[in-house]
């Protein structure tokens, strides 16, 4: 884990797009899925090419992240990735279609992945996260307020992909 001492006014985008970032985000992907599902995931390149994104019927859970930085953190899978992540939270028994516990799994899922992220990047660390929210559907983009860095990663678990976007607005020099 990093010293959250360090100096905040060093760079927020050098940090948030670094090298060590990324293999943070996935290490702490990783480490929910196999600790919480017993999963393997992988990070791949890009999903899979026949996959048509407006055809899906999609679920995204958003965490937002304010303090030092301000953004969020974004999962967006299928609704029968979604329904594999459920059955594995409740030890095998599959949910139905319109249950509540899949978006409550999913937005679960997105805040454990979320806090592992945040609290090992020392820019990250005097943020707060909020509560979930879930959204699902066909066809839907979500827009958020002036991103100015982004990171977008993929991730393969299960037979599933799993897209895993980290948002962060454009800040001025951070005051401590």
């Amino acid at each position: 884990m990093f010293n959250c001492d360090i100096d905040l006014k060093s760079s927020a985008a050098e940090a948030f797009l670094s090298a060590a970032n990324i293999e943070h985000a996935d290490a702490s992907v990783m480490e929910v899925f196999s600790m919480v599902f017993g999963f393997e995931v992988e990070a791949i390149q890009t999903p899979d090419p026949d996959r048509n994104l407006c055809a899906l019927d999609e679920r995204t859970a958003i965490v937002g992240f304010s303090g030092t930085m301000r953004g969020a953190c974004q999962i967006r899978i299928s609704s029968l990735a979604a329904s594999s992540i459920v059955a594995a939270m409740l030890g095998g028994a599959p949910a139905a279609a319109g249950d509540d516990s899949i978006d409550d799994a999913l937005g679960e899922l997105c805040n454990m992945i979320a806090g592992g992220w945040k609290n090992g990047i020392p820019i990250f660390c005097e943020c707060t996260l909020s509560p979930p929210t879930v959204i699902s559907g066909q066809n839907y983009k979500v827009h958020f307020h002036k991103p100015s860095m982004e990171l977008s990663r993929f991730y393969k678990f299960n037979g599933h992909t799993l897209h895993l976007t980290l948002h962060c607005e454009a800040m001025g020099p951070l005051d401590k």
